[in-house]
């Protein structure tokens, strides 16, 4: 089917509904775009004449599925084969607590320990200093992470269940919330909605701890009750415009969700726990009407509501959304509603549905090879890791200052700034990632690295530092100038270079040379110059952006 040969179901909604957005953001209320590419669907992917299992299905697995596989991992997943390899990327592991192990798991300081004003400026200089480690600790987990699904999914969670450091405050409750997002990144969705729902961050960022009601005095807060509702469970319309919920909806639900705050903490005044509790006497008992149900409803009995009243929105909605992460930016209709189907049948265990997905012939379909666009998180730590660079800044464990954090100014620059996403809908993602002012600076951090542009302040050393024939000898015959500029090209493009790219890279690494004199391991050929001009005209390739 052509590329603009879409469908869209339904008509954007008109009237109904009045869902007014949490801080001044605008919603779009209309049906979500389809779009079928393809004719597969989730049917087991099974190789067969020329289309086996090789590199180029292998690292289609592992770029969608971690953030910058190397070559080694590549290699490694072609030998292991399909359903090894999916085996290791769904074995979870426990990132170390490197950059963070001082504070982490601990609970927080919420306000200074005086009204002076050494102690306001020392409580706000803690506050700066670890959320700066806490951004460098993922960094760090991400470029150190095996062959594991895990930091990919943890992070679509952080991009779905979002909350900002910038609102928070805390750095204990983001790290605290984005353990709860590793560890049930593959399990139970039902029980991740219900568990975020309390989770300390989430409660202060939409407002949770605010929400209560004490005797006749109501101080009831909208703002989690309808984000529950339209971004993190089932959409504002279904796939036929039709309202997924009200107004009376949203205001019902927050009534509900009332009675939630922090706990105390052992470690006194200006101290909270890292636990919400809930509190009785806050709790809105009336009856409430959710979705057509009435009763005294809790918190979880919302959830429960949703799953059991709006069973095809949530699974649809979610689907689509895993699809757009894993697939292509816009969903076909028919495989999210094969994946909404295993996950309601699964009652709700996201593992069945991402193996599924993973192993099927629609997503090692040619039209969805190479079709994202790379985040400006994949961007860089794919650098990181595919080029295996050594002394970046963000990853130094000789302490946190603004000079160590060149990789999160980029990643801010580019509109990524983990832990902070620009508002309670995630980032947009897809090609909004990639525009005409971030684009010339992506490339020009690749082209800076093969340069040796990036200079440690006030030293002779440089930061990111790239060793070309360590590199280069990853490869299967480095001694090989034609066979090492096609490794070297499938490596870094997502999809095989057209005749004339590669005509362009193999020249860059000839470099005017002839092809019998090369030799890795002799300087008088200048191997790594060699190298660096050829990755510099691959990160200048339109096709390194995507993945």
């Amino acid at each position: 089917m052509n590329r603009r040969d879409f469908l869209t179901i339904g008509n954007p909604l008109n009237g109904g509904a009045s869902l007014p957005r949490n801080r001044g953001e605008e919603t779009t209320h209309g049906p979500q775009i389809f779009m079928r590419r393809s004719a597969t669907g989730l049917e087991p992917w099974a190789p067969g004449g020329d289309d086996g299992w090789d590199y180029a299905k292998a690292a289609h697995l592992l770029r969608r599925c971690m953030i910058g596989p190397t070559e080694t991992e590549i290699r490694a997943a072609v030998d292991a084969g399909l359903e090894g390899t999916l085996a290791s990327l769904l074995t979870p592991f426990t990132p170390p607590l490197t950059l963070i192990a001082d504070w982490a798991g601990q609970d927080p300081q919420i306000r200074a320990a005086g009204a002076d004003e050494t102690s306001v400026n020392q409580f706000l200089a803690e506050l700066l200093r670890k959320g700066v480690a806490l951004h460098s600790w993922w960094l760090d987990v991400m470029a150190r992470s095996p062959v594991s699904i895990q930091e990919r999914m943890t992070l679509f969670w952080h991009g779905h269940f979002t909350s900002e450091l910038q609102v928070v405050k805390a750095a204990e409750f983001m790290y605290g919330q984005n353990q709860l997002l590793r560890r049930s990144a593959l399990g139970n969705f039902k029980q991740m909605v219900k568990d975020v729902t309390k989770d300390m961050a989430m409660l202060v960022y939409l407002d949770g701890v605010q929400n209560s009601k004490r005797g006749t005095k109501s101080n009831i807060n909208e703002n989690y009750a309808r984000e529950l509702m339209e971004l993190f469970t089932m959409g504002p319309v279904d796939w036929d415009a039709n309202p997924n919920y009200t107004q009376s909806d949203v205001s019902e639900a927050a009534r509900a969700l009332s009675g939630y705050t922090a706990t105390t903490s052992s470690k006194g005044s200006g101290y909270v726990g890292l636990a919400s509790q809930f509190t009785a006497l806050l709790w809105d008992s009336g009856q409430k009407t959710v979705l057509g149900r009435t009763g005294a409803w809790k918190a979880d009995d919302v959830v429960d509501i949703i799953f059991s009243e709006r069973s095809d929105q949530v699974a649809k909605f979610i689907c689509a959304k895993i699809y757009r992460a894993f697939v292509y930016d816009i969903p076909d209709p028919v495989v999210v509603t094969a994946m909404a189907e295993t996950f309601r049948s699964s009652n709700w265990e996201l593992a069945p549905v991402i193996r599924e997905l993973l192993r099927s012939a629609h997503f090692f379909d040619l039209t969805n090879i190479g079709a994202l666009d790379k985040s400006p998180v994949d961007y860089v730590i794919g650098l990181v890791r595919g080029l295996g660079l050594g002394n970046v800044p963000d990853l130094l464990t000789s302490g946190v200052s603004r000079l160590s954090q060149d990789l999160r100014n980029r990643l801010t620059t580019y509109g990524m700034t983990l832990f902070d996403p620009p508002n309670v809908k995630g980032w947009p993602g897809g090609r909004s990632w990639i525009s005409t002012s971030t684009l010339p600076l992506r490339q020009k951090f690749g082209l800076d690295i093969m340069d040796k542009a990036i200079k440690v302040p006030r030293s002779s050393d440089i930061y990111y530092r790239f060793d070309p024939i360590a590199f280069a000898k990853r490869f299967s015959a480095p001694g090989d100038i034609h066979a090492l500029s096609q490794e070297m090209s499938r490596f870094i493009l997502n999809v095989p270079p057209s005749e004339m790219e590669a005509q362009q890279l193999y020249a860059a690494l000839l470099d005017g040379g002839v092809d019998y004199e090369w030799s890795i391991d002799d300087p008088e050929q200048k191997p790594d110059e060699r190298i660096r001009k050829f990755l510099k005209v691959a990160f200048q390739l339109a096709k390194y952006q995507l993945y």
